[in-house]
């Protein structure tokens, strides 16, 4: 048994855990906006491609400044641990999702990919880490793997194949946002210079996938509002703030913790999917919502966070650690 508690688990205290918390709250709402805007845009003029681009090219370009200042930590980084940084919030997890969104309801999106991603962080822990499953964490990801059964088993009785097939997307892109979470709370980069690593790595991809021919572009197609709508809520909201953020609450949370604030997500999504998209959610996606909510809640054990919890990792002196003294 490994009693060694693994980096990713440490937590903050006092004034930083507070913080920490304030912005896994932001970040879900930022989350909640940009898959409706994922969604909205399904059948639009504007691509996937258009829709990275202004994810990570925009904010590739703001965010140099704080890269060039951790460069000294990026380079002592393992390699593979900047891979999971790069790849799990970059151009797979974008494909995935936005892709997923074009055949499921955004509810879906909001229930599978942060609902979801504590079943494969905990995958990682035990398979890398040689963790062992404590009693809570087994029943509450037992919860969320009968919420996503029940949901996916309402697609199949419903003969809603697409729907299915987006799903299974949309889990794709839940387990690439678990390597990202993990790989950023072991990295301990900071929340900035993260983002702006995964914006960089995300841009040359497209750049090249562009040059070659692979992807097309519908950019002069689109309407102006469209396009605002798609740059605020791409490049400031999910390329800057939900990046730093993000980053921030996990360095001060744990993976665990910043997952069951997480679980918020679809929540919102599902009431908000209402009025702005005409989509209702159905019995089976509102008794899915219980179950995952409920087990993501359960699996992290932050309903019991008066446990004695470690001190935070030290992390360089950056901008986060200016933000958290104050």
């Amino acid at each position: 048994m490994n009693t060694t508690l693994p980096a990713y688990r440490y937590t903050a205290t006092g004034t930083a855990m507070y913080l920490g918390i304030a912005a896994a709250l932001l970040t879900v709402c930022i989350w909640s906006g940009w898959l409706i805007a994922v969604r909205f845009s399904s059948g639009s003029a504007l691509t996937a491609f258009d829709l990275a681009m202004m994810r990570y090219s925009l904010p590739a370009l703001l965010l140099l400044p704080f890269m060039w200042q951790a460069r000294i930590a990026i380079r002592r980084t393992h390699w593979l641990h900047l891979i999971g940084i790069s790849t799990g919030a970059g151009i797979p997890f974008f494909y995935l999702s936005s892709t997923g969104l074009d055949y499921a309801p955004v509810a879906h999106a909001g229930l599978l990919i942060p609902g979801t991603f504590p079943v494969f962080v905990t995958m990682i822990a035990v398979l890398i880490y040689r963790e062992t499953l404590t009693r809570h964490r087994l029943i509450g990801l037992s919860l969320i793997m009968a919420g996503v059964t029940l949901l996916m088993f309402s697609s199949l009785v419903q003969q809603q194949a697409d729907v299915l097939k987006g799903d299974l997307l949309l889990l794709g892109a839940s387990f690439c946002w678990a390597l990202f979470t993990v790989s950023m709370r072991v990295a301990g980069l900071p929340p900035l210079a993260a983002a702006g690593l995964l914006c960089w790595v995300s841009t040359l991809i497209l750049g090249v996938l562009y040059l070659f021919g692979w992807v097309e572009s519908g950019l002069t197609q689109a309407s102006q509002d469209e396009l605002l709508l798609q740059l605020i809520m791409q490049a400031l909201g999910a390329g800057l703030l939900a990046g730093f953020f993000y980053g921030f609450a996990i360095n001060r949370l744990g993976a665990e913790n910043t997952a069951a604030i997480g679980s918020l997500t679809p929540v919102i999504v599902g009431l908000a999917a209402i009025p702005l998209l005409g989509e209702h959610l159905s019995l089976a996606a509102l008794a899915g919502m219980a179950f995952i909510c409920c087990g993501v809640i359960k699996a992290s054990g932050f309903s019991r966070h008066k446990q004695k919890t470690a001190a935070i990792i030290p992390a360089p002196r950056d901008e986060t650690d200016l933000l958290a003294s104050r």
